[in-house]
């Protein structure tokens, strides 16, 4: 379990899922490396409504309220890849508070299983963690659907984080 590869997107379960993986880092002297894809379809009010979004900058905070008053959909590339940035410095922090090596990947577009699978594969990873949103309906084929496709096709352990 050397390198434990997290997707963050700032939701409250990829903040689970980032605790656990600290944990197995610990447990096991591996390494975390984090991932941010970038969401091109989310609007300023969905970034401004995540978990971590009270620990974004001053300056970042009143873009996205300016974006949300003006109702610019989808959010600007500048604006969402400092939200990115933002994302990924957080959890890289919350990291090292706990003593754990991690490395960010830079930020990523695309669709989201894709870009991934090829993180997964370009580092190597041992492990992948990650949060389980399940935003669809109960019973809905969409529940978890990106954690579901990513653990389909990865050759490594995966743990799915709700």
């Amino acid at each position: 379990m050397n390198k434990i590869l997290v997707p963050v997107d700032g939701s409250q379960h990829a903040l689970k899922a980032l605790r656990i993986a600290c944990d197995l880092a610990g447990k096991y002297d591996g390494q975390v490396l984090l991932l941010h894809v970038l969401d091109t379809q989310k609007s300023s009010l969905d970034l401004l409504e995540l978990d971590c979004a009270h620990g974004f900058t001053q300056a970042l905070r009143e873009t996205l309220e300016q974006a949300t008053g003006s109702q610019k959909h989808p959010v600007p590339m500048n604006v969402l890849k400092s939200a990115g940035n933002e994302i990924l410095a957080q959890a890289e922090k919350r990291c090292r508070h706990q003593g754990i090596a991690v490395s960010s990947l830079t930020l990523e577009t695309g669709d989201p299983v894709e870009t991934i699978l090829m993180a997964y594969k370009r580092t190597a990873a041992s492990t992948i963690v990650m949060g389980c949103r399940g935003s669809g309906a109960a019973g809905d084929p969409s529940f978890g659907s990106v954690s579901r496709a990513v653990f389909e096709r990865a050759d490594c352990t995966c743990i799915s984080v709700k």
